[in-house]
């Protein structure tokens, strides 16, 4: 969109090999041919405009939106986002 950024945009990822290969400036011989939108995410990275972070599984806020959860992991999420059940203050 053509704006500057002043920071790092974090980008938050339960698997450590894709936080490996977007921050390991080496081209190791199994990731020869991966796609170009992995080659933008590297330069990025590289530029200091996006910073990878490790985040547990257990703490994936994410999967509340993608995946089927047990009720207490749902919970526990639903809690961190700050949502409440319908009719409730």
């Amino acid at each position: 969109m053509g704006e500057k950024v002043d920071y790092s945009v974090q980008i938050k990822s339960d698997t450590i090999s894709s936080i490996m290969l977007a921050t390991n400036p080496t081209f190791h011989a199994h990731t020869k041919h991966i796609e170009i939108h992995y080659h933008f995410i590297r330069e990025k990275v590289f530029n200091k405009e996006i910073e990878m972070v490790y985040v547990s599984t257990d703490d994936e806020i994410i999967d509340i939106f993608t995946k089927s959860l047990s009720v207490e992991k749902f919970i526990k999420f639903k809690a961190s986002l700050g949502m409440k059940n319908a009719g409730t203050n």
